[in-house]
């Protein structure tokens, strides 16, 4: 076997494909009723008995300093029953994740416009704001910090810090082989910048919700949200309570992509219901969640590549700087994934990436579907198609002499589970009729440009080492002979109850209807960590995998004693209490050796894109994208088919319309009349192909599909539009004043 040979898979007939729109007829959402008739049961939509409003006074100022609160006038307002400060708060103030360093209100300082200093809750809305109005807050402004690359100056004035300590929230260095060796090996060398934007997640449904006293002494919360356990124990924390003093409810989400993984006002809800002793509704305006709500991470990226007069890679060297405005939710993870995600799947001599992450007056940002690989993704992918060019080879041929063997080290020498994703999709990729055609062609008299661009991309599973990658769930015989599996994960849309009904049915042997999900609330499931990071499906394949074997035998058992040919139903009525429930607990998959935010799972996936320009306006038309999947198993075909077409709109809106710019520390945009997304209008004609296999004794089972899509479609399109415009795209979103822009260059 050649050096060549080693990198190819065995012709496509060894890949098990289907195209899970067929297999979608056939698998029907349970909550589509619900949605389709507008009742899903929203938390946004819920009206608690004698609930007052709750309003938050934000900041107008991106960064100044608090000298006073007075809020006398607002409390002896008629219909006022509370207003809160940070002097209310009698337990942990601040909250966050890696780094906690969000106040529930600030009191010495704000950093962003919108920061919470005060809030009120009265019997009506009207009421609630004009209480706001007779708060007095006296700021003494401070220098605004609005570049990433000015906030990390070392000359910069203490008062510009937007923390004490700095603005350098976190920073990595990672190198690995002999870097001068590699590039003097290498025949050519490519260098550019690439610039991502800052993106809104633009959900419908806004950030609210309800927290109301139980009248125990303890608290209700019903709010949209990845982690119910985790609210809990913030809003626990924040008011000297015990966990189980708090009951929070987080499901069903009306459209989250990462936006609603941290909390927001969920604290100040909770804050203001303890104080009144009343249920109090928060809802966010759109205006007031552009301010306080988290972005996509805007990036520069520094790429510098190195080939062999071979056109395999020598070397890569990356420098990344990022800003994550006033605050950490999730930045120092999303800058790690940016890290891990820069070599790609690709196999190199030598790599040196280093990465920076800077705070800001520039609001917040956190997690965002794609979450920091999108970036370095988007930048990679052109990267390869210049290279190819380099070394006078198709972009595919040059992937795939490219390709890191299947059970190579992850992308940082970390262990990885063996897989072979890539160069299934790829392979797969390649062969598609779309790709076999030309690349590049005009019509219209040359008016209209069209390209077409293939990107391969992979992508990691479940949180990094070190992060909460433990699970808990509990499958049960529920009294009325329902098989239920309950787990803190929430529904975001993503139809997880439909494939939770589908894996029970493959595990257990029993049909889909006889399976109730239990989702998201604390006081009926356990801790089972973050919907997140394409995780959830994986887990519950895996807890299903695991308890299979119990359940059957319980099952068995009981019938031995009870009878063979009783119905679940009967057979729940004749146990009672001592019905079959299994606790199970999945640990870190990650082994104890790897590097701390590393991932040992992966997925992948590739797609070929197909795009017009029209060369008089700048209008870019997406027409067609071909998505390849390699993520295993379909564990419900209508989810599959959602998580990847609604990803690869995202996408297009990332690469062709949204960049929510901000100046002097204000959004130039507050609402969907300046801010604009891609809607149905603007989908292309989408093919999507999953590769079910996986190598052989795979321990992992399906990979996510929650994300890919958006990581996936990004570099294709920009890929696509680079071989329309004959030109290399190096900034993003690609406006049609900036396709103008390059098509006036020079060809390079």
């Amino acid at each position: 076997m050649t050096e060549l040979d080693r990198h190819f898979l065995p012709p496509s007939s060894a890949h098990a494909l289907s195209e899970p729109l067929a297999d979608a007829h056939c698998d029907v959402r349970p909550d589509v009723a619900s949605k389709l008739t507008g009742n899903p049961g929203f938390l946004t939509d819920r009206v608690a008995s004698g609930q007052l409003r709750g309003v938050i006074l934000g900041s107008p100022h991106p960064h100044a300093r608090i000298l006073h609160i007075d809020a006398r006038k607002a409390c002896l307002l008629p219909g006022v029953i509370a207003v809160v400060t940070h002097a209310d708060i009698r337990g942990v103030a601040h909250y966050g994740l890696r780094k906690v360093d969000r106040p529930v209100l600030c009191h010495d300082k704000v950093r962003c416009v919108g920061d919470p200093v005060a809030a009120v809750a009265a019997v009506d809305l009207e009421t609630a704001c004009a209480a706001l109005a007779l708060i007095e807050v006296t700021y003494a402004p401070l220098p605004l910090v609005d570049d990433a690359e000015a906030a990390l100056a070392e000359d910069l004035a203490p008062d510009a810090h937007v923390h004490t300590g700095g603005n350098l929230l976190h920073g990595v260095d990672h190198q690995r082989g002999d870097m001068a060796a590699a590039e003097a090996a290498s025949a050519h060398v490519l260098e550019d910048s690439y610039h991502t934007p800052r993106q809104m997640h633009t959900y419908l449904e806004t950030e609210g919700g309800v927290a109301e006293p139980d009248g125990n002494g303890g608290l209700r919360l019903f709010f949209g949200g990845h982690n119910p356990a985790r609210e809990r124990q913030v809003i626990a924390d924040m008011l000297g309570l015990a966990p189980d003093q708090v009951q929070a409810v987080g499901t069903p989400v009306g459209g989250s992509y990462g936006g609603k993984d941290e909390l927001t006002i969920q604290p100040i809800a909770a804050l203001l219901a303890w104080k009144a002793q009343r249920p109090v509704r928060l809802h966010l305006t759109r205006p007031q969640s552009v301010d306080l709500g988290v972005k996509r991470h805007p990036m520069r990226i520094r790429m510098r590549t190195g080939i062999d007069a071979q056109g395999r890679l020598t070397f890569q060297q990356v420098d990344i700087l990022a800003d994550t405005g006033a605050y950490a939710t999730h930045g120092p993870e999303v800058l790690d994934a940016a890290v891990e995600h820069a070599p790609g799947p690709y196999q190199y001599r030598a790599v040196r990436i280093q990465a920076r992450l800077a705070y800001t007056n520039n609001g917040i940002a956190g997690a965002f579907r794609g979450f920091g690989a999108v970036q370095v993704q988007f930048a990679l992918e052109q990267h390869m198609d210049r290279l190819a060019a380099l070394a006078g080879m198709a972009p595919d041929a040059f992937r795939a002499i490219n390709l890191a063997s299947p059970d190579a080290p992850g992308p940082l020498g970390q262990h990885v589970v063996a897989f072979d994703g890539p160069h299934r999709a790829l392979d797969v990729a390649r062969q598609q009729g779309l790709w076999q055609g030309p690349h590049h062609w005009r019509d219209g008299e040359g008016r209209y440009a069209y390209g077409v661009g293939l990107a391969l991309i992979h992508r990691s599973d479940g949180f990094g080492k070190g992060g909460p990658s433990e699970s808990r769930m509990q499958l049960a015989l529920a009294p009325d002979g329902l098989i239920e599996l309950r787990c803190g994960f929430t529904e975001l849309g993503q139809n997880l109850g439909g494939a939770i009904r589908n894996l029970c049915a493959q595990w257990l042997g029993c049909q889909p209807s006889d399976v109730r999900p239990v989702l998201g609330d604390t006081a009926l499931t356990p801790d089972s960590g973050p919907v997140a990071a394409s995780r959830a499906t994986t887990l519950v394949w895996r807890a299903l995998a695991q308890a299979k074997d119990e359940w059957h035998s319980l099952i068995a058992r009981a019938r031995a004693e009870w009878g063979e040919s009783l119905s679940l139903a009967a057979l729940a009525q004749r146990l009672g209490d001592a019905r079959p429930c299994i606790d199970i607990e999945l640990h870190a998959e990650d082994p104890a050796t790897n590097a701390h935010d590393t991932h040992f799972v992966f997925g992948a996936c590739a797609a070929v894109a197909q795009v017009r320009v029209d060369t008089w306006s700048g209008m870019v038309q997406v027409q067609d994208l071909v998505m390849c999947t390699a993520l295993g198993p379909v564990a419900s075909a209508q989810g599959y088919l959602g998580q990847m077409e609604g990803g690869a709109v995202m996408g297009l809106g990332m690469s062709l319309l949204e960049e929510l710019e901000c100046e002097g520390g204000h959004y130039t945009a507050r609402n969907l009349d300046a801010y604009f997304i891609p809607s149905i209008m603007d989908a292309p004609r989408m093919q999507l192909i999953a590769i079910e296999n996986l190598p052989p004794n795979d321990p992992i089972g399906p990979r996510g599909a929650g994300e890919i899509s958006v990581n996936l479609a990004v570099p294709a399109i920009a890929n696509a539009l680079a071989a329309a415009l004959q030109r290399p795209v190096s900034r993003l979103p690609m406006t049609p004043l900036r396709v103008i822009a390059l098509l006036e260059q020079s060809p390079t």
